[in-house]
């Protein structure tokens, strides 16, 4: 009886799954600035804010409780340049997010792991009367994330940094404003280049 129950509790749970993502042909598909063909969120959702200005290309794959924040919970952005971009074939891994107060931007084929977090902005923490969470305005830098690149589970992406193409940065690796070359391998808190690997040139006759 129990494994009749689990088959039908786990059947039901794909069927759920697959009805309840997040695509170009639902309705909360259609609230994007762009969301690509065969792109989909995976249920169940990470809070989503300020779709209308977050734009995301084909044969992405946003998964489960991950975050995609465009602006203020809550406040209507209305017609503009998109805060989020996410190229083609993008993956963002279970349980990251994408804070974005002006400006994130990752190129094609940029894989995240879980628990990644990228975010293009800090709150100010200098008001000694005033908590932190409300102090405005808030400093913001865009990032920038090259085409190819891999990041790695638990790492966090801050505001300022642009990072080249087909880079990987390491587990747990903190990025910092600054820009790092392409084909690098970032690691460390606060991460470094600690290899850059060189174009290989194709043999010639």
């Amino acid at each position: 009886m129990n494994r009749w129950v689990g088959r039908l509790t786990r059947a039901w749970w794909r069927w759920a799954r697959n009805g309840a993502a997040i695509t170009a042909r639902t309705r909360e598909g259609r609230a994007f600035q762009g969301l690509g063909a065969r792109s989909h969120l995976a249920f169940p959702q990470g809070a989503l804010t300020g779709a209308e200005r977050i734009r995301i290309g084909t044969d992405c794959i946003i998964n489960e409780h991950s975050v995609l924040s465009a602006g203020l919970p809550g406040a209507r952005l209305g017609e503009g340049d998109p805060m989020i971009v996410m190229g083609d074939r993008c993956v963002l891994g279970r349980n990251s997010e994408i804070l974005a107060m002006s400006s994130v931007v990752l190129g094609d084929d940029v894989w995240t792991s879980s628990r990644v977090t990228i975010v293009d902005h800090h709150h100010r923490h200098d008001l000694t009367d005033v908590p932190v969470a409300v102090q405005w305005p808030l400093p913001v830098r865009p990032v920038i994330i090259g085409s190819g690149t891999v990041i790695s589970t638990g790492s966090v992406i801050l505001a300022g940094a642009q990072i080249g193409e087909n880079s990987i940065v390491a587990s747990g690796a903190q990025v910092t404003a600054g820009v790092y070359p392409p084909h690098s391998v970032l690691a460390g808190v606060p991460a470094r280049v600690i290899r850059t690997h060189a174009p290989v040139e194709a043999d010639v006759g």
